[in-house]
């Protein structure tokens, strides 16, 4: 990966998730761009960088937004194993698939989300929850899932192989 176009990538995200999004959408939903660079990046770099990817943006947005730590960490971590694991197969022209598999993360994002501040004893009527939240982030991830995707295809390296290989213990 080219680690310069990476770290730069990583700043403009941050930047547009945390300052530009919330003026620019309503206030109670908003894309989150953090979520789709880690979902397409265990897609499509592997469990290595794809692992990574959810650990720094997980923490780094549980630390931004004030909540506890966990409630985005754990369920990119659960995400980015997934997709890593379905990515083997994905080439860069299979842009449908794409697609499917990131409104797929999403519901599922969302529904470990729920279950994490279940768990975590916060009052949540899941229903409800999962209601206000599915139609508008499945709407704005679908509109941003192939922009987002052709500029995860940009920051990789076409010298390299990944092998989407998974950890050596």
């Amino acid at each position: 990966m080219k680690k310069l176009s990476c770290l730069m990538t990583a700043f403009i995200v941050f930047i547009l998730q945390s300052s530009v999004l919330p003026f620019v959408c309503d206030g109670i939903t908003q894309p989150n761009l953090v979520f789709l660079f880690v979902v397409l990046m265990a897609l499509h770099h592997g469990q290595r960088v794809g692992v990574a990817t959810a650990l720094i943006g997980g923490v780094c947005q549980d630390v931004v937004i004030g909540n506890f730590l966990g409630v985005h960490l754990l369920p990119y971590l659960v995400i980015a194993f997934a997709c890593s694991y379905i990515g083997r197969g994905i080439d860069k022209d299979q842009w449908i698939l794409t697609e499917l598999i990131v409104l797929g993360a999403t519901e599922c994002c969302l529904i470990l989300t729920c279950a994490v501040l279940f768990i975590s004893g916060q009052f949540i009527n899941g229903a409800s929850y999962l209601f206000e939240f599915s139609i508008p982030m499945l709407a704005y991830h679908g509109i941003l899932a192939l922009p987002v995707d052709r500029v995860v295809w940009r920051l990789r390296r076409d010298d390299l192989y990944y092998g989407h290989m998974g950890y050596r213990w």
